[in-house]
């Protein structure tokens, strides 16, 4: 029974020392791998930007309406003969009109 005690005690003892040479100084840390998948979804037909559709009328369109207008209208009023003072009072009015309404739509960028 000594000699069973005396065996319990060197064996522990003996796998202290094997144990301590050993050791890491870290335990192992499990390998965590992330895997990302990245999905690239394009439409099966492109979308292509249109531009916006210009509504209404232009600047020469307006200038050229409003001046010939306005030119029949003076033409009318100063000519003796209303009829033919309308007529060139009108074409020279749409043709000034057409004209300021061409370079504002220039600068508009229309």
């Amino acid at each position: 029974m000594v000699f069973a005690a005396a065996s319990m005690f060197a064996a522990c003892g003996s796998r202290q020392e094997k144990t301590l040479g050993t050791e890491t100084a870290e335990p192992a840390k499990p390998v965590v791998v992330k895997e990302v998948h990245y999905v690239n979804r394009t439409p099966a037909a492109p979308v292509q930007q249109q531009a916006p559709a210009k509504k209404g009328w232009s600047g020469k369109a307006k200038g050229a309406v409003i001046g010939g207008v306005g030119g029949a209208v003076v033409g009318a009023a100063v000519s003796d003969k209303k009829g033919k003072g309308a007529l060139i009072g009108g074409a020279v009015g749409a043709g000034a009109g057409y004209l300021i309404g061409r370079d504002q739509d220039k600068k508009n960028g229309r």
